[in-house]
């Protein structure tokens, strides 16, 4: 389902980073994660928010962002690059927040 970008409520604390574009991972004030994909659709490129899932923790959104990053190259030769894909991509994430 697609929502205006402004319907998160302003109490939820949004997590965004450049390794992890187009999602983002918000967490509300009552403490559920939500990880949100940023989509453009129709004649107007009108912006949107996609929800991929509600993960039981951050740990769990951050991989879901890896599977869903992983995802948007739809083949890979053989399962040695899928694997070496999703290392890479989780690596960039870490090392994004290892200063």
């Amino acid at each position: 389902m697609l929502r205006k970008p402004d319907s998160i409520p302003s109490s939820d604390t949004i997590i965004q980073d450049p390794s992890m574009e187009p999602f983002f991972i918000s967490k509300s004030s009552t403490g559920g994660f939500t990880v949100y994909e940023r989509v453009i659709k129709g004649e107007n490129n009108t912006h949107y928010i996609k929800t991929i899932c509600y993960p039981a923790n951050f740990s769990y959104a951050l991989k879901t962002v890896a599977q869903e990053k992983l995802n948007e190259k739809k083949s890979y030769d053989s399962i040695k690059e899928y694997v070496d894909t999703y290392k890479s991509i989780s690596e960039e994430m870490t090392n994004s927040v290892s200063l």
